[in-house]
C-alpha cells in the first residue's frame, strides 16, 4: 500500500518542520542518515531564510500571491477555494511550460497530475519575507476567506478613522507589485520584471537583514553565485563579523560531520563485501582527511557552543543523544586526527551506536534485510545549507534587476 501524508490542523512551525524532513529525501546526497537535520536546517534558515530545497524559480514568490489575491477579489467561497486555487496554479504552470525558459517550472514531468503545488513549496518563504501577512498554513487561509471578506466589508462600511489607527484586513503585503497586464491568461513567464526583482530584494533586506541572503541580494553581483560553498563568501565586506563567525562554524560542522557519513557508508560496503565500494569510500575518506588537515589549526580550539546557539535561536529542538554524538565525534577527531579514521575503533563504535539508537530495528548496520536494500551510497554529501536553491532564486532576482523598466514579456 502506498504511503500518504494527511495534514492536520496544527501550527505553521510544525508544518515547516515536517516539510523539512520530506525535503531531505529529495536530495540523495544529503539524506539525514545520522540525524543531523536539526543543525543543517538551523543554519539553512539563518543563511537563506525563506528558501527550501524544492524551490526552483523566484517568480513563484509573486505568481502565488497574485493568484490568491485574484481569488479574493473574485469572491471565491472558502468551500471552493482549495479546488479553485489548484486549478489556477495548474493553469499557470501550463502557461509557464509553454514559454521559452521552462527550467524549474513545476509539473514539467507530472503535468496536471502534480501533487505538490508551488504554493505549498513557497508558502513558508512568502511568510518569512513578509509577502504573506496571513499567519497560518494554506488550508487555514482557505477556510478564513469568508470571514476575511466580512471583516473587509465591515471596515469599508465604517466611518473613516482620521488618525489612521485602523487598517483594512489584508492577507498580503500592501506594496506587492501589480501583476502584468493580462494575468493570468497572458504575459506569464519565469522572468522577473525589474520592479518585481526590486520588490523581492526589498522584502529580503527588510525582513531578513542579518542573513547572507540579504547581503547577496543587496550586492546583486553574479560573480558571488560562482562560490561552491556559502562560507567561500565570508570575506565579503558586507558580511558582518557575527555572520562571518556563523559561516566559520557552519563550515567546520559540515566538514567534520561528513567524515561520519563517509565512514558509515564504508562500514555498510564492508558488510556487503563489495570491494569496489570499499575502495571508493576509502578514497573519499582520504580526500576528506586532506581537507580536515587544512583546517587543523582552526579546528584545534573550535568549540560547538556557537552551533548549539544557532539551533536554539532558530527555534529548533536538538535532543541530547544528537548533541552527544556530535561532541564525541569532534572530540575523537581532534584527539586521534583524521588520518586512518576508516579504521578508528572509537569512530566506528560512535557511528554504529548512533545509527542503532536513531533507527533501532531499521538500522542497516545491524539488520541484514535493511542492509540488503542499501544501494551503495546514502547521505554522503556535505551540508551546503540550501546554497543551491538560494543561488537559483538569487540569479532570477539579479537578472530582473539588470532589465530595463520597459522590458516586456516578464512574469
Amino acid at each position: 500500500m502506498a504511503s500518504t501524508l494527511t495534514w492536520l490542523d496544527y501550527s505553521e512551525r510544525d508544518r515547516r518542520r515536517t516539510l523539512d524532513v520530506i525535503d531531505l529525501f529529495r536530495e540523495t546526497g544529503t539524506v539525514d542518515e545520522l540525524g543531523l537535520a536539526g543543525v543543517g536546517n538551523s543554519y539553512s534558515d539563518l543563511f537563506f531564510p525563506g528558501t527550501t530545497t524544492l524551490q526552483t524559480r523566484a517568480c513563484y514568490f509573486l505568481l502565488i500571491p497574485w493568484t490568491f489575491q485574484r481569488l479574493e477579489r473574485l469572491g471565491v467561497a472558502s468551500s471552493e477555494a482549495e479546488s479553485r486555487a489548484r486549478r489556477e496554479e495548474l493553469h499557470l504552470n501550463r502557461w509557464l511550460r509553454e514559454g521559452n525558459d521552462t527550467w524549474g517550472v513545476f509539473g514539467s514531468q507530472a503535468g496536471d497530475a502534480l501533487k505538490r503545488l508551488p504554493s505549498e513549496v513557497y508558502w513558508g518563504g512568502l511568510g518569512s519575507w513578509g509577502i504573506r501577512t496571513f499567519s497560518g498554513h494554506k488550508w487555514a487561509y482557505f477556510r478564513s476567506l469568508d470571514g476575511f471578506r466580512r471583516r473587509k466589508k465591515q471596515f469599508q462600511n465604517t466611518r473613516r478613522d482620521p488618525e489612521g489607527r485602523r487598517a483594512p484586513p489584508m492577507n498580503w503585503h500592501p506594496h506587492l507589485p501589480e501583476p502584468p497586464s493580462g494575468f493570468p491568461r497572458a504575459n506569464v513567464s519565469v522572468a522577473l520584471r525589474r520592479q518585481d526583482a526590486e520588490y523581492l530584494r526589498e522584502r529580503i533586506q527588510t525582513r531578513q537583514s542579518e542573513s547572507l541572503l540579504a547581503v547577496l541580494a543587496g550586492r546583486a553581483d553574479g560573480k558571488d553565485l560562482d562560490a561552491e560553498w556559502p562560507w567561500d563568501l565570508d570575506d565579503l565586506d558586507e558580511v558582518s563579523p557575527v555572520l562571518r563567525e556563523h559561516l566559520r562554524d557552519a563550515r567546520h560542522f559540515a566538514t567534520c560531520m561528513q567524515g561520519a557519513a563517509l565512514l558509515y557508508n564504508l562500514m555498510l560496503a564492508e558488510l556487503k563485501e563489495r570491494d569496489e565500494w570499499q575502495d571508493k569510500y576509502r578514497r573519499r575518506l582520504a580526500k576528506w582527511t586532506d581537507e580536515v588537515l587544512e583546517l587543523e589549526s582552526a579546528l584545534k580550539d573550535w568549540k560547538l557552543d556557537g552551533v548549539w546557539q544557532v539551533v536554539r535561536t532558530q527555534d529548533r529542538s536538538l535532543r541530547y543523544p544528537t548533541r552527544n554524538f556530535v561532541e564525541r565525534w569532534i572530540e575523537n577527531l581532534k584527539g586521534a586526527g583524521p588520518e586512518g579514521i576508516g579504521d578508528n575503533a572509537n569512530a566506528r563504535t560512535l557511528v554504529r551506536d548512533r545509527e542503532t539508537r536513531l533507527k533501532r530495528g531499521r538500522a542497516r548496520l545491524t539488520n541484514p534485510r535493511r542492509l540488503e536494500l542499501w544501494g551503495g551510497e546514502s547521505g554522503t554529501g556535505r551540508l551546503s545549507y540550501r546554497w543551491g536553491p538560494a543561488k537559483r532564486v538569487l540569479k532570477d532576482i539579479f537578472d530582473g534587476l539588470a532589465r530595463s523598466e520597459g522590458d516586456a514579456g516578464n512574469a
